[in-house]
């Protein structure tokens, strides 16, 4: 399993979050990341308070 910088991963949240809320389908493919990978990041967000 992969280990991903923060920059790295804020980059790619970046892509889902507002103003450009990408779906995540689209850009796991881009990224080359896996979906579940990126759905458990968007849920730690939630978690963090950040408006998903």
């Amino acid at each position: 399993m992969p280990r991903y910088s923060d920059e790295r991963k804020a980059a790619v949240l970046k892509k889902l979050l507002p103003p450009m809320n990408r779906s995540v389908a689209s850009v796991a493919t881009e990224e080359g990341i896996s979906d579940v990978t990126l759905y458990s990041w968007l849920k730690l967000c939630r978690q963090d308070g950040v408006p998903v």
